[in-house]
């Protein structure tokens, strides 16, 4: 009886698996349609498709799909698709594509106006938004907490696990239409055999056409991804969608990206490996004027993902040209975040440095010549939980250094008379003789010293003592825009403020500032002008007022005074007028007093002034926001009110 009972139940069993077999294609798709009737109604998009059925025991095979946002142009297309996974990885939930194929499908963005096929994805963030507001402010809290090792290992570890064995792509694409814009990415030529891979990318904007061959590999079992991008028809590829979105124009003629292994440790991920381009070329106007070119650039890294921090270990090297060096960089999340960059370079070869300079990006030191070494050391340590304990360190030392060649600019070219030009918005609007053969141009000796204390107080106290930098005073300024999320002041010495005007365009960009401060150590560390010659030159050429340029105009113009003749009043008027020279007619009242607020401003400067014996006790209880303007200051204020 028994017997009989294990029987009938083997069978049974066999019958209910074979059934379930020949109805496996009934049941899938009896599924898939209830799936797919929540996401419409959720999504407001329709799914349609001509056919859906399993291909083996773990492949699914899918003719004519389409993705047809509500009201809006087809997003999604696919003739055919068929995917197998690994049977025995699907057991484990943890799917491995095996083999993947696709015949003339892929995704189509367009966005006309303000409108898009693609409005729906944000309706999925904004309705997980709304629900977390029904939460509790503790279990809200508990949703925010990240492992960012766990997410950085899942990600990686699915994109691996999705790229398949074997593929065979026909005619797959990526399209994006905004209005009269149209840019077509498709792959053609593109298998997978083995974890190896080739694909030719054709890429077309807006009817221009440029070819790209992908090579590489998907190791699973390694773990590990390469792929080399080159051009296959001209010496140079251009990336797409940049100069569209940005208004850039990106070239390289070679990219290669190498994650060569992964290794979990104490609650860690790292990540080993190295990315390289060669004779890149980049333009933007906010990054230089001149196209930026770099011949050779590799990084090898170590990257360390933990829990609640991500950073570039010191052990990774980057190169760029012929100049090596290894950061450390790390970013960790507490209650806010707190930001660390560190740099040592020792030993440093300075004609390696400067020769490494990417063209374009330095004008004026391009094709300098140097000799000697170098040692750089860099620390920044920003805690946004207390922006003001911002550390800040940074220092450059010579030894045996010397500048055998200048570059594209003489650097000593403000010792003689030369021809200097003032920039607004990137525009020349004046040029005019810095020098004795300019009428306007006032030596030293004859500039009130008043004004000149005045204007060393004001803008930098410790210029004839420094060596062209006040790292308090960019330390306070980083901390104030930090605070304020965006750029609300400047800590720049006169030597910086010097260079800027001389040798800089006016745009504010980070290259710009970078070549500043090579100019000034170069000029400051090496005695190129003196520091007499350089506040000469900047109480000469710095603007005192909307299109009022050097000492003597502005003294004409404000108090109809020749320089030397300026009084402790007009000068620290004067001196208030240089970090916002087209605002200065704003100072005064319709009576043409000075408003209150300055008040003040001379305060301050007349006590920094008796400090520094310049001015007695009982001169400082004179001063005071009095001032008689001349005719012309009057008319042009009451013109600009």
């Amino acid at each position: 009886m028994k017997k009989n009972k294990k029987i009938i139940f083997g069978g049974a069993l066999l019958i209910t698996l074979l059934i379930l077999i020949l109805l496996r294609g009934f049941i899938i798709e009896f599924a898939a349609e209830r799936k797919i009737k929540r996401i419409e109604g959720r999504l407001r998009i329709e799914i349609n498709y001509d056919d859906l059925s399993l291909s083996g025991l773990s492949g699914v095979k899918i003719m004519g799909l389409s993705v047809v946002p509500e009201g809006g142009d087809t997003l999604l297309k696919a003739d055919k698709i068929i995917a197998r996974l690994n049977p025995w990885r699907l057991i484990i939930l943890r799917p491995d594509l095996k083999y993947l194929e696709i015949e003339r499908g892929g995704l189509t963005f367009v966005k006309r106006d303000s409108t898009s096929n693609f409005d729906f994805l944000y309706k999925i963030n904004s309705d997980s938004i709304a629900k977390k507001e029904n939460i509790k402010s503790d279990e809200k809290r508990s949703l925010i907490t990240i492992d960012y090792s766990k997410i950085a290992a899942s990600l990686y570890n699915l994109f691996l696990d999705l790229m398949p064995s074997d593929a065979v792509l026909k005619d797959v694409y990526l399209t994006y239409i905004n209005n009269d814009y149209k840019l077509d990415i498709r792959l053609t030529e593109s298998t997978v055999e083995n974890d190896k891979y080739t694909s030719l990318i054709t890429a077309d904007e807006n009817g221009r056409k440029e070819h790209l061959r992908a090579t590489g590999t998907l190791n699973d079992e390694e773990r590990s991804v390469s792929a080399i991008f080159t051009p296959k028809e001209s010496t140079m590829f251009k990336v797409p969608f940049l100069e569209f979105r940005w208004g850039a124009k990106l070239l390289f003629d070679t990219l290669a990206l190498n994650i060569k292994s992964t290794l979990r440790e104490n609650e860690k991920i790292i990540f080993s490996g190295n990315a390289s381009a060669s004779s890149i070329s980049l333009f933007h106007p906010d990054i230089s004027p001149e196209e930026v070119v770099l011949k050779k650039g590799i990084i090898d890294y170590n990257v360390n993902i933990g829990a609640n921090y991500a950073e570039l270990d010191s052990s990774s090297v980057i190169t760029i040209n012929a100049l090596s060096f290894s950061p450390f960089m790390r970013a960790e999340k507490r209650e806010n975040w707190i930001l660390t960059a560190s740099l040592i370079k020792e030993n440093l070869n300075a004609d390696e440095l400067f020769s490494s300079l990417p063209k374009g990006l330095f004008l004026n030191l391009e094709n300098i010549e140097t000799s000697g070494y170098m040692d750089y050391r860099f620390l920044l340590l920003v805690d946004f939980n207390n922006v003001d304990s911002l550390k800040l360190e940074s220092s450059l030392n010579k030894r045996d250094f010397m500048i055998r060649k200048m570059g594209r600019a003489d650097l000593r070219l403000m010792t003689g008379d030369f021809l200097h030009t003032v920039y607004e918005k990137g525009q020349p609007v004046r040029s005019f003789t810095v020098g004795e053969s300019n009428p306007n141009f006032t030596p030293l000796g004859r500039i009130s010293p008043y004004l000149q204390m005045a204007v060393l107080q004001s803008e930098d106290g410790g210029f004839f003592y420094h060596n062209g930098f006040v790292p308090e005073g960019i330390r306070g300024a980083i901390t104030e825009n930090l605070k304020k999320g965006r750029f609300a002041r400047g800590g720049s010495s006169i030597t910086m403020q010097l260079v800027k005007n001389v040798y800089l365009n006016r745009h504010k960009t980070l290259a710009r500032k970078f070549e500043e401060i090579l100019i000034v150590w170069l000029i400051e560390n090496n005695r190129l002008v003196s520091k007499e010659r350089m506040f000469e030159v900047y109480l000469n050429i710095i603007e005192w007022g909307p299109g009022i340029y050097g000492v003597r105009e502005a003294s004409l113009f404000w108090f109809n005074k020749e320089p030397h003749q300026l009084n402790i009043n007009e000068s620290i008027f004067l001196a208030s007028i240089i970090p916002a020279p087209k605002r200065a007619f704003r100072n005064f009242n319709p009576d043409f007093s000075l408003k209150e607020d300055m008040v003040g401003y001379y305060r301050l400067l007349a006590e920094r002034l008796k400090v520094k014996e310049i001015i007695t006790e009982s001169e400082e209880a004179s001063v005071k926001p009095i001032i008689n303007l001349s005719d012309k200051a009057k008319s042009m204020i009451s013109e600009s009110k």
